[in-house]
C-alpha cells in the first residue's frame, strides 16, 4: 500500500526553497468592527463607598443583626475611604516632597514621619524619610526603630560603590526600616564633624535614593539660606508647610513662602499646609485669620488633631496612634498625593534621546514662565505672640 492511498501529502524538501504563498494567504484577516474586544471581560470593581460601614452605629447595627441590615458608610467614613484611594494613586517615579518651616518646634519632623508612614503603609512602600539637615537633625530620634546607627555621611562614603555595583539590599545598611515599611535616612550624628551637608552631597544622596524609592519625604533644616535647603527648594516636586496656630510659627512659615515665591512660585501655590495642635489655643478670631491666610497662599489646608503619641519629642510608635489621628494623616497624605498626581513627570522612555555629542538640556523652571499669583504679603499679617 502506498502513501498516496492514505491521501498523504508529498514529502517536503527541507533543504529547498520555501513554497510560495498565495497573495490571499499573505493578507491579514480583518477583524470585524462589531467583534467584542477583551476589554469587555474586565471586571468593574464597585466603589469603595459601596461596602458596608465599619465605623460607628452603622457597623454596630450590622453586627447586631448578623449582617441582615448592612447600612453604607457615613459621610466621614466614605471620605476616609476615598482618601485612602487617593494615597494609592499613581504618582510617577522619583518624587520628592519637601516638608519645611524655618521655625523650630513647628512639627516638621513629625509631619515628615507621619506622611512617610502613611504613604508606605497604604502603598506598600518604597518610601523613605530623609533628614536633610545641614548638620544634625532630629528626625531619626523620632523614628520607632533606631538601628542601624549609620547616617548620611556613611551613605556618602559608599556612594561610589553603590552607584557602580550596589543593590537595593546594599542601600539598607544605611537606612532604618520602620514597621510601616517606611525607611529613615538619618542626618549626621558625629559631634566632632565640622563639615556640613551641601548641595553636592544632596545631589549624590538623591541620585541613590531616587534609584530605589519612588517617593522621598524630606525633613529640611531651619536655615533657608544654606546650600542643602536651597537645593531641596530647587528640586522638590511638592511643598508641605507644617504649622501650629501660634503667631510665631505662622509668621515664620509666611516669611518662608515669601522667600520661595521669588524662586519657586509653583511650590508655594501648590503647597499643602498641615495645621497641628498648638501648645496654647488661639482666640477664635486669630485662628480664623491664620487659617484664612494659608488657605489663600497655598493650595490646601489640612488639620490634624492632638495625639499624645506624637507630642513630647519621643519616638513615634505608629501602632499606638489614635484612630482619629491616623485618619487625619491619611487625609493629609491624600492632599499631597493629589498635588503630586496633578504635576506630571515624564517616564524615561518619553524623554527625547540624547546623542553622544549633545549637551544636557538646560534646567528650566516652568514656574518662572508663569505669571505671579496674587498674594498677601507677610507684612500684612499682623500676628503677635501673646504675652
Amino acid at each position: 500500500m502506498t502513501a498516496s492511498s492514505y491521501n498523504a501529502e508529498d514529502p517536503v524538501d527541507l533543504h529547498g526553497p520555501a513554497p510560495a504563498r498565495s497573495a490571499a494567504a499573505a493578507q491579514p484577516t480583518a477583524v470585524p468592527a462589531d467583534r467584542p474586544g477583551p476589554e469587555q471581560l474586565a471586571v468593574v470593581q464597585p466603589p469603595v463607598t459601596a461596602d458596608p460601614a465599619l465605623w460607628g452605629w452603622r457597623a454596630r447595627l450590622r453586627k447586631a443583626t448578623g449582617g441582615l441590615i448592612k447600612p453604607g458608610p457615613g459621610k466621614e467614613e466614605a471620605r476616609h475611604r476615598q482618601a485612602e484611594v487617593a494615597v494609592r494613586q499613581y504618582l510617577g517615579g522619583g518624587r520628592l516632597v519637601m516638608v519645611a518651616n524655618p521655625k523650630g518646634g513647628s512639627q516638621v519632623s513629625t509631619t515628615t514621619l507621619m506622611l512617610a508612614h502613611t504613604f508606605a503603609a497604604l502603598r506598600g512602600g518604597p518610601v523613605v524619610a530623609w533628614d536633610n539637615n545641614e548638620a544634625r537633625g532630629t528626625l531619626a530620634q523620632r523614628a520607632e526603630v533606631a538601628t542601624p546607627d549609620t547616617h548620611v555621611w556613611h551613605l556618602l562614603g559608599a556612594a561610589e560603590h553603590l552607584l557602580a555595583v550596589g543593590t537595593a539590599g546594599d542601600l539598607t545598611h544605611y537606612l532604618r526600616s520602620q514597621p510601616s515599611r517606611a525607611e529613615v535616612l538619618a542626618s549626621d550624628t558625629d559631634p566632632a564633624r565640622a563639615q556640613q551637608i551641601g548641595p553636592g552631597e544632596c545631589g549624590q544622596i538623591w541620585l541613590l535614593l531616587s534609584r530605589y524609592f519612588g517617593l522621598t519625604v524630606m525633613d529640611t533644616g531651619n536655615n533657608v539660606r544654606t546650600g542643602n535647603w536651597q537645593w531641596a527648594a530647587a528640586i522638590a516636586d511638592q511643598l508641605v508647610v507644617p504649622i501650629t496656630l501660634e503667631p510665631d510659627h505662622a509668621q515664620s512659615a509666611a516669611w518662608m513662602l515669601d522667600h520661595l515665591d521669588t524662586r519657586r512660585p509653583d511650590l508655594v501655590s501648590g503647597a499643602v499646609t498641615v495645621v497641628g495642635p498648638a501648645t496654647a489655643s488661639a482666640s477664635p478670631a486669630l485662628r480664623r485669620q491664620m487659617l484664612a491666610y494659608f488657605a489663600a497662599r497655598t493650595a490646601q489646608v489640612v488639620q490634624v488633631p492632638f495625639d499624645p503619641q506624637l507630642a513630647g519629642g519621643r519616638p513615634i510608635v505608629r501602632a499606638r496612634i489614635s484612630d482619629a489621628s491616623r485618619r487625619a494623616w491619611v487625609g493629609a497624605a491624600a492632599a499631597v498625593a493629589d498635588r503630586l498626581a496633578a504635576r506630571s513627570a515624564p517616564r524615561p522612555d518619553q524623554l527625547a534621546p540624547r546623542t553622544a555629542t549633545s549637551s544636557p538640556p538646560a534646567q528650566q523652571n516652568p514656574a518662572l514662565e508663569q505669571p505671579g499669583h496674587a498674594q498677601v504679603s507677610v507684612t500684612e499679617l499682623p500676628l503677635r505672640k501673646a504675652t
